[in-house]
């Protein structure tokens, strides 16, 4: 018997796991519909918004999404380049079929990506592993470090903009050689929360129910932590009852008002991850071909 038969961790359990974190994120996703549906208030005010789109909100919505993926290979692309010749182009090209792949119950997204580094630049899947624990880490530090300055800015007298200064904090770092990829990352990632704000903000104003700054602020911060929850990807149905249940924290809207505005950016983020996600991957395939021997 294999000795990985009792590890939790073993390729086998991963493959459990997802299954079942995929799962239970549409069910989630699911639920939340139904409660929004159920909201005759929100329901009507979700429909009117359909019927009359807010434009201008639905273009930064799109924006952000493609300004998260572009942050996101970033930091994935200083982090691995270390071990690796990966180009930025081909770290986005992953990075959104990744992206893609999240959504299916399968070993796809970060698996596939670790198994295509291994395949294509010879990276071990356990340094890929740390690379990934890595960029978790720098979203945790980030998501507290904005946390904190939105916190300045609520209740402690620091100016509103405190929280966007946040990405700016990590730049004197990059002077030295030895710490710059540590601040560039930070840095980036800090930046990423801050495009999470712009998302939710943008997702609460198409849905029909506007929200201050502060407050997508506020969400954000929960959809950041809701993202980095294992097994379920892209933060499926965790995403949208966090923001839904940190209302009475955050303030400014209503459970079901959450639900419908995380159910909105979930929406654009699929029309926005599925093109991007089938390009991105006949692309690597292309890129595979042209490197990986045919016997290999």
């Amino acid at each position: 018997m294999s000795n990985d038969a009792g590890n939790p961790f073993d390729r086998g359990h991963r493959a459990l796991y997802r299954r079942i974190g995929t799962v239970a994120g549409i069910a989630l996703a699911a639920a939340a519909a139904i409660a929004v549906w159920r909201n005759p208030a929100i329901a009507d005010s979700l429909g009117r918004a359909a019927r009359n789109p807010d434009w201008p909100a639905l273009a930064l919505l799109a924006a952000s999404c493609l300004a998260t993926q572009a942050l996101t290979s970033a930091v994935f692309w200083i982090l691995m380049r270390r071990h690796g010749a990966v180009g930025i182009l081909e770290m986005n090209e992953l990075v959104a079929a990744s992206t893609l792949g999240n959504y299916v119950p399968l070993q796809a997204g970060s698996i596939g990506r670790m198994a295509y580094h291994k395949a294509v630049h010879g990276i071990p899947v356990r340094t890929s592993l740390v690379v990934i624990l890595q960029a978790m880490a720098a979203t945790a530090v980030a998501t507290c470090a904005v946390g904190a300055a939105a916190l300045l800015a609520r209740g402690g007298g620091a100016p509103w903009w405190t929280a966007a200064a946040v990405p700016f904090v990590w730049l004197p770092l990059a002077i030295d050689r030895g710490w710059r990829p540590f601040a560039l990352v930070m840095a980036i990632r800090s930046a990423e929360v801050l495009a999470w704000a712009l998302h939710a903000w943008a997702a609460f104003r198409l849905s029909g129910w506007p929200v201050p700054a502060e407050t997508a602020v506020g969400a954000a911060l929960v959809a950041s932590a809701a993202n980095l929850v294992p097994f379920v990807g892209n933060g499926l149905g965790i995403r949208e009852w966090a923001v839904a249940l940190a209302a009475p924290v955050l303030g400014g809207y209503e459970r079901d008002a959450g639900l419908a505005a995380e159910l909105t950016g979930r929406a654009i983020d699929v029309a926005v991850a599925l093109p991007l996600g089938m390009l991105a991957i006949a692309a690597l395939v292309r890129r595979a071909r042209a490197i990986v021997p045919p016997d290999r």
